[in-house]
Parts: C-alpha cells; structure tokens; sequence
C-alpha cells in the first residue's frame, strides 16, 4: 500500500493528480488511471491507454477485474488528455467514466471521485465530472511533500512511459555478442550442481555484487556481466534471488537488476529481467513490471517464471501476496537439497 502524506490525501483532486506520475512511476498521457483507496491511502494504481473515438473497447472490463475481492474500498479515476472538449460544462471521455462507475459498482468498490485534466503538470486545470463548475489547479509534482517522500525512498519519475522503457533498452549488439561469447565459456567451464543447491560461489557473488550496488560508481564490466549472468541461468540461483525483493538491500538488488537487464545478452536476460519484474511490483509499481516481463520474454519467449508472473499481474495479484512470497523465499535453506522429491 501507499501512504499519502496527510496534505495529499483526499482533501484535494489537485494534490492527488500531483501524485499519480510518482504513484505510476511516469507522467500518463492519454491515460485512464483508476486508484484503490483504502483507508486515504492508495492500496493499488491502475493505468489504461485510452480508447480511440468510435473503437470498440474493453477498458472498464480491464480495470476493474483486479478489482475482484477489494470490496469496501473506494475508487478514484483520473483521466488524463483525450480530447478537446468545453470544460466544465462538456469533459472527454465522459461516457467512459460513466461505464467505468457501473463496472466499479459490480465489483462493489464504489467510485469516490472522477476528475479531468489536460496533463499531470504544474498549473493545469482538472475538473469533476460529476460536480459540474468543480474545478482546480494542479500543483507542482516536482515540489510536493508527496514527491519529496518519493524521492527519498529511491523511486524515480520519468516524463513519460516511454522513458521509463528506455531504461530497459539492451546495451549495443557488439556489447552483448562479446559477453555471449564469455557466458559460452562459462557455461562449458562451470555446468550447474546435479544435487539442486544454489553453488556456493553463485550464492557469495550475487550478495556481492548486490551490496555493492548500492555505492558503485562504474558500469559493471563483461566480465562481471557474464558471471552475474551464467550464475542467475541455474533457476534455483535465481530464485533464491527472489529474496533480494524484500529487505534492506531491496533498492540496491532492483539497481543490479535493472543494469543487467541491459547488460546481459538473451537468452540470460530473462532472469534479471524477471527478478527486476518481481521487484518492482513488490513495490507497487506495476508498469515497471510489465515493461520488465516484456524484456524477458523478448529475450525468452518460454521463460516459466515470467509466464506466472505475467498472470498474476493480469489477475490482479495483491503486491503484498508477492512479498510473501519472496519472504518465504528469503527463508528458505538453499544449501540443502529439496526433502520432498
């Protein structure tokens, strides 16, 4: 869940439109976007592009079947851009608002508050769809308290969902085919255990290079690349990285994930993609997610893990039921092998 400072909380539709870019991790444009209150705090953000004029659409139907079993909790939509129409009188997209409060009544998570605006930036106007003449001032996103505990924690804004993806983007063809040719080395030097443990070696170097994350200052080099890589392709290495989403050393691991979801060649890139996958949506940001799964299956397009967590993201998943999971994970022995084979 994500707590509101106080002065973001439902007191004002402008403080809240200030907040989604940080609650989404990027500024939507062209977006519907759907935030499940419980108790004043945002307990899970939904995003949808919106639909062209005329086409037909299934965007209520998307939003709200992760809804499913959050009954109680109230609903607040933002649209964001579509349209030139006549504020206040005529707003965009208003048919849409209307099919997405009954489709939030079926799930019985009753819509609170449904707001326009042009853009999620300083000074633009929003508007109540259902309180014609109800209307105010966006503030700066960049300079609330809301944005200040964002930053903080870690978490960065990008200008666009665009952007966010380019931090994805896998480094230069003749940067991946020099460390394929070392992860080929590897793989014939250093075949994984036949006992189902997590090798000792691939254990240390992962909670290294982790740690060290944290503070360095370079771009890890081919050789590193590759070791990281070879050790996540044991699957039962990766998974005991699972553990790594949760703790004190979460921010450093999603910063090592992310690098070498860039760095590494495919088909090894499906596993610090998926790794950085399940990280962010443990933190609640699911476009991260999405646009890491989306990686991974670039990279391998039969990769299990991803697969299921592709589901769970589709099914609406609580975040927190995957934190247990990497919870669980984190307790678990991986030096011993499995009893129940």
């Amino acid at each position: 869940m994500t707590k509101l400072l106080p002065p973001t909380r439902l007191r004002d539709p402008g403080d809240l439109i200030a907040a989604v870019p940080h609650l989404l991790g990027f500024h939507p444009s062209d977006s519907v976007v759907v935030l499940v209150v419980r108790d004043h705090d945002v307990a899970m953000t939904l995003r949808v592009d919106l639909p062209p004029p005329g086409v037909p659409h299934r965007v209520p139907e998307r939003l709200t079947a992760p809804l499913v079993g959050c009954g109680g909790d109230d609903a607040v939509v933002v649209v964001v851009g579509g349209g030139s129409s006549d504020p206040p009188e005529d707003l965009p997209h208003a048919t849409l608002v209307d099919e997405l409060d009954d489709a939030l009544h079926e799930v019985d998570v009753p819509l609170l508050l449904a707001v326009w605006t042009r853009a999620t930036a300083k000074g633009e106007r929003w508007f109540d769809y259902h309180d014609v003449g109800t209307s105010g001032t966006v503030p700066d996103p960049s300079s609330t308290a809301f944005a200040a505990a964002s930053a903080a924690d870690g978490h960065v804004t990008y200008a666009s969902r665009e952007a966010m993806g380019d931090v994805l983007t896998p480094d230069p063809p003749a940067e991946l085919s020099r460390r394929s040719i070392l992860l080929n080395r590897l793989a014939a030097d250093q075949p994984p255990p036949d006992d189902l443990t997590v090798p000792p070696r691939d254990r240390e170097l992962i909670h290294a290079e982790v740690v060290r994350a944290a503070t360095r200052k370079r771009l890890l080099t081919d050789e590193e690349v590759a070791d990281l890589a070879h050790a996540l392709s044991n699957p039962l290495t990766r998974d005991a990285a699972l553990a790594y989403c949760v703790g004190e050393h979460a921010e450093s691991a999603e910063t090592l994930w992310t690098e070498l979801t860039r760095a590494s060649p495919a088909p090894e890139r499906a596993e610090p993609a998926t790794l950085l996958a399940f990280s962010a949506y443990v933190r609640g940001n699911g476009t991260l997610a999405i646009l890491a799964l989306d990686r991974a299956e670039e990279a391998n397009p039969n990769h299990r893990l991803t697969e299921l967590l592709r589901a769970a993201l589709n099914t609406g998943l609580a975040p927190d039921q995957i934190r247990h999971l990497a919870e669980q994970v984190a307790a678990t022995d991986w030096t011993a092998p499995p009893t129940n084979l």
